[in-house]
């Protein structure tokens, strides 16, 4: 045998023996997660929650930020949102449901990039009942389209009321941004009974009704005044002949009780109805190729 030859067969073996000690390393971060699972059951009767979106944003991000060499950022996120994905699934049923008005929208392949491809999906045409399955306990979580002024049906109402279990948005998809021929450049929030999670660079929505008299512009610098800076401005729906309810995105992760919303909706401007939190989401990333 050659010199190149037998450095080479040693190269595979180091490779065999490196293979053999991710697997040992895979095996054992089931473990860990069976474990955790195990110590954060909810209390009887309540719902167990399999994903934890905000926990899962920051093991993407810090692997992410010590991650070097050419072995390519977006494939590295991609692996272990697979990982996480398939732990869901070992933990439990976990169901996804999604937003399906037609074959090939997109929203089943982005779903399967963010929750694993084996996970089990139930698709729906309409978003309403893409919702319910969730309610009814029937799958996991929610993908829905983004919401839109121009969008025939808007979902997000649903997630206002005090109906149990609280549904909230706890993601947007893709987190790390689109792979090659994976949904092209349709994004969704991810809907479930589950609280976001806060990681430090987080979006919040908030749902502020209002008379219908008051404006896009009117209504930013009302949220301005109390300290909630607009970043984006989603849909507004009218639902009585003089109330109008907005949905909105602000920076941080903002819950019912911040006193910047206790503000906005106990202040002395009677124009203001209510405000209600219904989601945030870990920033998404943008991986490089």
């Amino acid at each position: 045998m050659s010199t190149d030859d037998q450095q080479l067969e040693t190269l595979r073996r180091d490779v065999d023996r490196i293979d053999d000690a991710l697997h040992d390393l895979l095996m054992r971060r089931t473990e860990r997660v069976l474990e955790i699972g195990r110590l954060t059951d909810g209390a009887e009767g309540e719902p167990v929650s399999l994903t934890h979106p905000g926990r899962e944003a920051m093991v993407l991000r810090r692997l992410l930020a010590r991650h070097k060499g050419p072995f390519p950022s977006d494939v590295l996120a991609r692996l272990w949102r697979e990982i996480i994905g398939t732990l869901m699934r070992v933990q439990g049923p976990s169901a996804i449901a999604v937003y399906m008005p037609e074959r090939g929208s997109g929203y089943l392949e982005i779903a399967r990039d963010h929750y694993g491809s084996y996970t089990d999906t139930v698709s729906y045409q309409a978003a309403g009942r893409v919702l319910k399955a969730v309610a009814e306990g029937a799958a996991a979580v929610a993908v829905l389209p983004l919401p839109g002024e121009t969008a025939a049906e808007a979902w997000w109402p649903a997630l206002i009321g005090d109906a149990k279990p609280r549904m909230q948005v706890i993601a947007r998809l893709p987190f790390c941004g689109p792979g090659p021929g994976r949904g092209g450049e349709i994004e969704a929030f991810a809907v479930a009974a589950v609280a976001p999670g806060e990681t430090g660079d987080d979006r919040s929505l908030l749902a502020v009704e209002t008379r219908s008299d008051v404006s896009r512009t009117q209504l930013n610098a009302k949220l301005a005044n109390a300290g909630l800076a607009t970043l984006t401005y989603w849909d507004a729906r009218s639902f009585a002949p003089d109330a109008r309810v907005h949905l909105l995105e602000v920076g941080g992760h903002v819950l019912d009780s911040d006193p910047r919303v206790v503000r906005l909706a106990h202040g002395n401007d009677e124009s203001v109805r209510y405000v209600r939190c219904v989601g945030a989401y870990a920033t998404p990333l943008h991986c490089a190729r």
